[in-house]
């Protein structure tokens, strides 16, 4: 059982990025979930209600962060964590933000049909994840409540079959995508996967709780539109207590985690 994929989302709820290898910090993964749309109000902006989120493209790279549209030029942000904090809520957390300008507030709010500005999470964090699941002090960004969301390739496989389709990764948003795992949804039993073999093994990956799923993954990332097969096989498959399930939240200890790293269930 190995790493077949790593995504970050430098934009909560905007496209995801693939990448080789993630870095943490006391965060989470570095780039991941670090910045945030929201309403004037500072109240928190997603896919949900504003589908066409998912067409707005970032690339990261130290202090600017460039923004894509199909429909729009680039927007270049230029962004300072350490500037004056405001109030940002996702969902009821209340967090900290900076904001990030006038410039990328009308770019976002032209692609989005609705005022929208743009936070960045400040250098000093204060937000943890929920301690009924994950560990004291675990430190988390924009993302919905923990670091890391973990899914493997057999339930998607699994899925795609169901379905009568080829199911798009990107339609999950995961950061870590598992090969090789012991049938589909094998993750739904995990509790902790250790990384690495033989003398090289490191820190576990520490599964903390199932993922809820809304309406997002049933929307084609390109297209927007919405693909009733997938939420008829998330139904049959994914269902769980009146729950769709599909994927597991998750905490790292550790600094790096490579695409090919061989995983292990240790717990």
């Amino acid at each position: 059982m190995h790493i077949s994929r790593l995504f970050i989302y430098p934009v909560k709820s905007c496209a995801g990025v693939e990448v080789d290898a993630l870095h943490f910090d006391s965060s989470g993964p570095v780039g991941d979930r670090r910045f945030v749309i929201t309403t004037p109000a500072g109240d928190f902006l997603t896919q949900r209600e504003l589908p066409e989120m998912a067409r707005i493209q970032p690339k990261l790279a130290d202090t600017q962060l460039t923004l894509s549209h199909p429909d729009a030029k680039d927007c270049v942000v230029h962004f300072d964590t350490d500037g004056p904090t405001h109030r940002v809520r996702v969902w009821r957390d209340e967090i900290l933000g900076v904001d990030c300008g006038d410039e990328v507030a009308a770019w976002l709010t032209s692609r989005l049909g609705q005022e929208a500005r743009l936070s960045v999470l400040p250098a000093d964090n204060p937000r943890l994840a929920d301690p009924a699941y994950a560990e004291a002090g675990i430190q988390v960004g924009y993302a919905d409540g923990f670091p890391l969301l973990v899914i493997t390739q057999e339930s998607l496989d699994k899925l795609s079959e169901d379905a009568g389709l080829n199911v798009d990764v990107r339609r999950f948003r995961p950061n870590i995508v598992v090969s090789g795992a012991d049938g589909s949804f094998a993750e739904r039993e995990w509790r902790r996967l250790g990384v690495g073999e033989g003398s090289q093994q490191q820190l576990p990956i520490q599964i903390v709780k199932p993922c809820e799923r809304c309406v997002i993954p049933t929307r084609d990332p390109d297209t927007l539109e919405r693909t009733g097969a997938l939420m008829t096989s998330l139904k049959n498959l994914c269902r769980i207590d009146g729950r769709i399930i599909f994927g597991q939240n998750a905490t790292y200890a550790g600094e790096y985690l490579a695409v090919g790293t061989p995983l292990f269930v240790s717990e």
